[in-house]
């Protein structure tokens, strides 16, 4: 394996000791890009295949992967390409992959000086010779992957241009950024990093006219304004903030924004930041409530306010959940040892904050009921210590739980009016439309569930709080599958996959797709739901139970309408022992019926029926109207999914 490399940034290509190794045949080019997107990784042969042909593979598909591994291994050494249990496997040594060594570089960027950090991220960037994976142009297998690269690309072409602004190349930036912005006109930070430059180039106006081209952008791709970080920018060159002249500053940074206005004493300053980067979470800009809490956190350590640091890392670990992947068991582990802290420190508002991000984290592992129990404590602390903000999170945290739970929806939906009515008027009235609209559809209400998400969705839109339009998205796809609007919640749900990105919510991607995968099998769109249950399947982090569900859920029908029955039933089961284990009611009757229509396409009538009985249980105990009738006309005959029956090769 000595002096073998191999570039994937760009048209493939495999040296060893520098001399180019001839890989010219088409499918074997695919082939080996296809194992070195998951280098070191097993890739299983069925994947290669639908990575290769698709749907319409043939029936030599297996004999002719075998055949280009083969002739794979001849030219690159039997050691590189392996066979496992699970799969082949590139092995890949540290420096033999540019992917590798551009992340590495880029790592060693962070936290550098800025002559250092820009040199590092220029080689990261020279890495790259074209798009990634250019081979694998147009599979949908690799689409996620290789989209999600082109983010790191840009991110890193990003962070070298804060780097080049700090060191004041404010001139020779602007080309650069005009033709940046031309190409990836919803970059927002671009569009601010050209503002800035031209700001302190002695340009004013030209930095004005610049956020009307981004605003004209953004409204008319997305209907939206520009986020908060353009907005504020916007003003500050208006009235010609001082701030704005210091390339010392990071550009963006709403800790710059504010420093005018903040507070002298370390102490204050640092609660006058934690607030203000409770703000920014509420207004969804979670990239910038981070870099806004790391800076109250070393304020707060350096005034020895033990309880305020203890709350602001508390609130940063949350946040790493949603923007970095962090898995929410450590973030349990993490609320939980905040909880002692802030009981030993007679702190009640720090402890309502606590058992606030328990019961989120216990609700969105399974444990719903017991994520209820704890932000109700939640809300009578946040009373008693006179806090609203927390009082609100927690209230709205309670009807998240019960909807989820096994609360019955009738008795939910006076959960969530109480939620309302106790804060209705106060500083903080709770928001808990989400939890209501899935409630009311599963009531067999969907005309006010939707008049009410439409309502929200469309105030979210004005307000341009692209965070609550993604959550929002995703409840209003809830209602309308509960009712078995399938075409529906895939227009919601696709929108709230595009809108993972615009808020850089790495730790929401893999639900969102994981759900939209399950309607588009449901729908028979094979291809669109394969692509979109392997991204969940591989980016979910430990414990993020949903993520594990529904990538099973999709995949069991994709392979039953392929006629792959043992690994369907296989697929289906995993995913209802794994969901058997929460309080999910209604997803562990939509897993069921899943599992039925399963057991439908493979031609097992006791199957089907079985878990259809099973289902029908779940959406009674629930008090699912909608679900349960679905069910009911289901066990009657009818096809509410518009499912076809099993053609005599599926039956075999």
């Amino acid at each position: 394996m000595a002096g073998l490399e191999f570039r994937v940034l760009g048209p493939l290509e495999v040296r060893r000791d520098g001399e180019l190794l001839a890989v010219t045949a088409p499918m074997q080019r695919a082939l080996l890009s296809l194992l070195l997107l998951r280098a070191n990784e097993p890739v299983p042969q069925d994947e290669l295949i639908a990575g290769l042909w698709g749907e319409d593979s043939p029936r030599t598909a297996r004999a002719s992967v075998q055949n280009h591994v083969h002739m794979l291994r001849r030219r690159l050494g039997a050691d590189q390409l392996v066979r496992e249990p699970a799969g082949y496997v590139v092995r890949v040594e540290p420096g033999q992959l540019d992917l590798e060594r551009f992340r590495r570089l880029v790592a060693e960027a962070r936290g550098a000086p800025a002559p250092e950090r820009a040199a590092r991220l220029r080689d990261a960037l020279a890495l790259w010779r074209g798009p990634a994976f250019v081979d694998l142009a147009g599979d949908p297998w690799a689409r996620p992957e290789v989209v999600t690269l082109e983010d790191e690309r840009l991110g890193a072409l990003e962070e070298r241009i804060d780097a080049e602004l700090e060191l004041g190349e404010h001139v020779v930036l602007v080309p650069e950024l005009e033709g940046l912005v031309e190409r990836h006109p919803l970059r927002e930070r671009l569009w601010a990093q050209l503002m800035m430059a031209l700001y302190r180039t002695g340009r004013q106006a030209d930095a004005l006219a610049t956020y009307r081209r981004a605003h004209h952008a953004f409204v008319e791709a997305l209907g939206l304004e520009p986020g908060v970080v353009l907005r504020e920018l916007q003003r500050a060159v208006l009235v010609q903030d001082p701030v704005l002249d210091d390339p010392r500053r990071q550009l963006g940074s709403t800790l710059e924004r504010a420093a005018a206005i903040l507070p002298r004493e370390p102490r204050d300053r640092a609660e006058s930041l934690h607030d203000y980067g409770l703000a920014l979470i509420r207004l969804g800009e979670l990239r910038q409530a981070m870099s806004t809490l790391e800076a109250a956190r070393r304020l707060a350590e350096t005034a020895r306010e033990p309880m305020l640091e203890a709350r602001v890392r508390l609130q940063l670990s949350y946040l790493a959940v949603f923007t970095d992947g962090r898995s929410m068991g450590e973030h349990l582990a993490a609320a939980e040892a905040a909880a002692r802290a802030f009981r030993s420190l007679g702190d009640d508002a720090g402890l309502a904050l606590a058992l606030s991000q328990q019961a989120h984290m216990l609700r969105d592992t399974g444990h719903a009921d017991r994520g209820r129990e704890l932000a109700t404590r939640g809300v009578r602390l946040a009373m008693t210590a006179g806090d609203a903000a927390t009082e609100a999170t927690c209230r709205r945290t309670v009807a998240h739980c019960a909807v989820l739970g096994s609360t019955p929806v009738d008795e939910a939906i006076a959960l969530c009016e109480a939620q309302i009515e106790a804060t209705r008027g106060g500083k903080r009235p709770v928001s808990v439309w989400e939890a209501m609209a899935w409630l009311l559809a599963q009531a067999g209400r969907i005309a006010e569930a939707r008049a009410l998400y439409e309502r929200e969705l469309e105030r979210l839109r004005e307000q341009g709080i692209v965070w609550g339009l993604l959550v929002g998205r995703s409840y209003a796809a809830f209602a309308e599958r509960a009712v078995g609007r399938l075409e529906l919640a895939a227009d919601h749900l696709r929108t709230a996959y595009g809108l993972v990105d615009a808020v850089s919510m790495r730790g929401d991607r893999p639900g969102v797709a994981g759900e939209l995968a399950c309607v588009l099998a449901l729908q028979g769109d094979l291809a669109g739901a394969r692509g979109l249950a392997e991204e969940s399947r591989r980016l979910a982090t430990p414990g993020d139970v949903l993520s594990e569900l529904v990538s099973r859920r999709a995949l069991a029908l994709i392979a039953a309408r392929e006629g792959r029955h043992e690994e369907a039933v296989l697929l289906s089961d995993e995913a209802r022992e794994r969901v058997a284990e929460t309080d999910w009611l209604t997803i562990r009757g939509e897993t069921l019926e899943e599992s039925a229509v399963v057991h439908r396409l493979i031609g097992d009538a006791t199957g089907e029926a079985e878990a259809l009985t099973e289902a029908l249980a779940l959406y009674e105990r629930k008090g699912n109207v909608a679900g349960a009738e679905r069910v009911r006309l289901t066990l009657a005959g009818s096809d509410p999914w518009g499912l076809t029956p099993p053609t005599a090769q599926q039956s075999k």
